[in-house]
């Protein structure tokens, strides 16, 4: 599906870097988001030409060009962005970062002769500790955090240093994005924002939980860290009072999982008289919510919250995922959501390898009874640097053809030994077209709002090239 949406992770970059260099960002996804290609059924490329991109880099002239790697499937277009500006200057130095690069270092640096470096985990000092050492002349093996090329072989240098204070970060360098740009054409993570002024925004890096099929915990080094209170207000204020923002998206992995913490940024923002609203696209702990929190939340300015059951089935939720989830009480908290007036999404994850149909019909019924404002039906993919692609493979259940930039979560990958792979991916595309019509029925005037003044009004191109994606996933 395509987004664009400020990129939080260079722009923290960005902010601690530029004291050493002078440093740009260019947003290629945002400068050239009409611009698609489709590659096939799948996948589609979209955002600024290569040419535009090079174009840019030649007039600039750096010494160092890094490539942002949200997924694996976006690798390939990393590659050919390596290979063409090594073509323009071989002196350039390139660097990605993300879990697919973080996680694969050593075979792609072996594989990729045009990319230089790959940043093993959270990017902003080992950026500033290899500009440091690039211009003083001194070895590589002192950047915590890095992987790279010398003399033929690659060297990797885990990161071992986390950064304890996220508070000593400075804010996303925002100065450095084309910001008038993405109300314009922004689509947020949520698909639908309530107010054109939205923007992204992190307060915390990690998740306490440590499921199956998520890298998270890992990539932030199994620890979970969180911004304090009064720096997170502070970043909120600068947002309305520098760029206008009216509606915020936090994009943390589990924002509430501090409970403590959450409650005193919703305390501050209502104590601070933020007029602003909020939504949590990215999934929030069902299990960290309690009535205070709720509470709290409609008042500091929430209309929306996804919560992240991933499956409907008990046995799967503690068996397969290994999600600290009680289904039932679960239930009752959505209760509790709804009926103070916040918009409900949720995600389902489904087809994990020893997942009966039974099982994955038990939460297609799950999400039908809790009934959540939309949800969403992933077939389950073994990402980089997670348990499920590690028992994948120790099973032998990976294709002979496997490579994670082809992964979706529209495509069953699994050798299936009782199901057709087609079947599961036509169900996960009918379930979610059902339960939208069957959600519309139960409470038309929420999904207007949603998918037709968020959706369709604001965006009419975005949205008839999602449609169309959808019904071919679905029925073709």
């Amino acid at each position: 599906m395509k987004l664009v949406l400020p990129p939080l992770g260079v722009s923290y970059i960005a902010s601690v870097i530029r004291n050493e260099v002078e440093v740009r960002i260019m947003d290629a996804v945002a400068e050239g988001f009409y611009h698609e290609v489709d590659l096939d059924e799948n996948f589609l490329v979209y955002g600024a030409s290569y040419d535009d991109i090079l174009a840019r880099i030649a007039d600039y002239k750096p010494d160092i060009v890094g490539i942002t790697c949200l997924f694996s499937s976006v690798f390939p277009v990393v590659r050919e962005l390596c290979k063409r500006i090594k073509s323009l200057d071989p002196g350039i130095l390139t660097i990605t970062g993300g879990t697919y690069p973080a996680f694969m270092a050593e075979e792609l640096l072996r594989s990729e002769p045009n990319l230089d470096m790959i940043a093993l985990g959270e990017g902003e000092y080992t950026m500033r500790d290899l500009v440091r050492a690039l211009r003083s002349g001194s070895d590589l093996s002192s950047v915590d955090g890095l992987a790279w090329k010398e003399n033929g072989n690659v060297r990797l240098n885990p990161q071992t240093r986390l950064i304890e204070n996220l508070d000593s970060i400075p804010f996303p360098a925002r100065d450095l994005l084309p910001m008038k740009l993405y109300p314009k054409i922004i689509v947020p993570h949520s698909f639908a924002a309530k107010r054109r002024m939205n923007t992204p925004m992190i307060t915390s890096r990690g998740c306490p939980a440590k499921c199956t099929f998520c890298s998270s915990s890992r990539f932030w080094g199994w620890k979970f860290r969180w911004r304090s209170a009064e720096n997170v207000l502070d970043e909120i204020r600068e947002l309305i009072d520098k760029y206008g923002i009216q509606e915020l998206q936090f994009e943390d992995d589990n924002f509430t999982a501090n409970k403590k913490r959450a409650k005193d940024i919703f305390r501050g923002m209502i104590e601070r008289g933020y007029q602003i609203s909020f939504n949590m696209p990215n999934g929030i702990a069902v299990w960290t919510l309690d009535d205070e929190m709720i509470e709290l939340m409609k008042a500091a300015g929430a209309y929306e919250v996804t919560l992240a059951y991933e499956s409907g089935c008990q046995e799967v939720v503690d068996k397969l995922i290994k999600k600290p989830l009680d289904l039932e009480k679960a239930r009752e908290t959505t209760r509790k959501i709804r009926a103070a007036g916040i918009r409900t999404n949720a995600f389902y994850i489904f087809g994990f390898p020893g997942e009966t149909l039974e099982q994955m019909r038990q939460t297609f019924r799950y999400a039908r009874e809790v009934k959540t404002d939309t949800a969403f039906f992933f077939i389950a993919n073994p990402l980089p640097g997670t348990e499920l692609y590690q028992s994948a493979r120790d099973q032998g259940l990976l294709p002979d053809d496997f490579n994670f930039e082809n992964l979706t979560f529209t495509r069953y990958i699994y050798k299936s030994r009782n199901f057709d792979p087609a079947m599961i991916e036509r169900m996960a595309g009918r379930e979610f077209v059902k339960y939208s019509v069957f959600s519309f029925l139960r409470n038309p005037l929420t999904l207007f709002r949603k998918i037709f003044l968020d959706m369709i009004f604001r965006r009419p191109r975005y949205t008839l090239g999602l449609l169309q994606r959808v019904y071919r996933r679905s029925f073709k």
